[in-house]
């Protein structure tokens, strides 16, 4: 499974979040993730991030080499300083192509989205789900993954993804997505478990999901902290904590500062979203698909 970080708040440097931190994403997590029993995540990464002053679309950066070995990923980090960042990499599934489309994060107008799991049963459910899809989010979809499908569903409950989008309707969109794949699934009678960790934003809202069908089990991890200000000074990566709202939040697979205490772990089943205020709340993920499966 991949591991990622999402950053939303005021402008970070992405040097910050991908490399100086004890744990980072790219110079620890991809070659030996703490949380995860396949430890290498070498099948591509990308980042993307947003630069309002310009535009409100993002702008994304992906590969199928591996993070830590790419140079033009280093140096791009030494100068991205942007308010909104999704940062990801990649182990393919099996059966999976390692190409370019398939790297995360996946973009469609202001929407940028990026997974961490598998679908199960995607194969056999693949033709039904895209049959489903309207013609801006069939033809969003450039790459192979069950990622990038599941992005498509996303896109389906999203009027218009250039224009305007609150962080309401991005949770709606995020929620009936889920719930059109559980009656895709159940329609299959698919009998495999799913994990599905995922963030969606439009770089004013942002909306992460720790999901697994399988009762048995915990979903792939997820944490997230919020603060004052998040920074790196010297040997230090930490996050300024904030007596009211805060000002910055970052959602990640696994925590990455050598503060572990920073850092919350997104509840079992669970939907974290951060609106355009930055006030942070969360709601239930009840799917059918989860209850069918544990009734198998």
């Amino acid at each position: 499974m991949c591991r990622f970080v999402a950053y939303l708040g005021s402008p970070v440097l992405a040097d910050d979040l991908l490399y100086k931190p004890r744990y980072s994403l790219i110079s620890a997590q991809s070659v030996n993730a703490g949380e995860m029993s396949a430890q290498v995540n070498g099948d591509g990464f990308g980042i993307g991030w947003y630069a309002p002053d310009l535009d409100p679309e993002p702008c994304v950066f992906r590969s199928i080499k591996p993070a830590w070995s790419d140079q033009n990923l280093r140096n791009l980090a030494r100068k991205i300083h942007a308010p909104s960042m999704f940062a990801h990499v990649r182990a393919a599934s099996p059966g999976m192509p390692v190409e370019e489309y398939n790297s995360h994060p996946f973009t469609c107008g202001r929407l940028m989205f990026m997974h961490n799991g598998v679908i199960g049963g995607f194969k056999d459910i693949r033709r039904a789900l895209l049959r489903s899809l309207n013609d801006t989010a069939y033809d969003a979809i450039s790459g192979s993954t069950d990622s990038e499908h599941l992005f498509g569903l996303v896109l389906n409950h999203i009027d218009n993804p250039y224009a305007d989008i609150s962080c309401e309707q991005l949770k709606l969109a995020m929620e009936k997505a889920l719930h059109d794949l559980s009656e895709i699934l159940l329609q299959a009678s698919v009998k495999q478990h799913s994990y599905i960790n995922a963030c969606l934003t439009d770089g004013d809202s942002l909306i992460a999901v720790r999901y697994t069908t399988n009762h048995s089990v915990q979903p792939a991890s997820m944490y997230y902290m919020y603060g004052k200000e998040y920074h790196c000074r010297e040997e230090s990566c930490l996050m300024e904590p904030s007596n009211g709202k805060p000002s910055a939040i970052v959602v990640a697979s696994e925590p990455f500062t050598s503060k572990r205490s920073e850092w919350m772990k997104v509840e079992r089943n669970s939907m974290l979203c951060v609106d355009e205020e930055m006030r942070i709340s969360f709601k239930n993920v009840d799917l059918p698909i989860e209850h069918a499966l544990s009734e198998a």
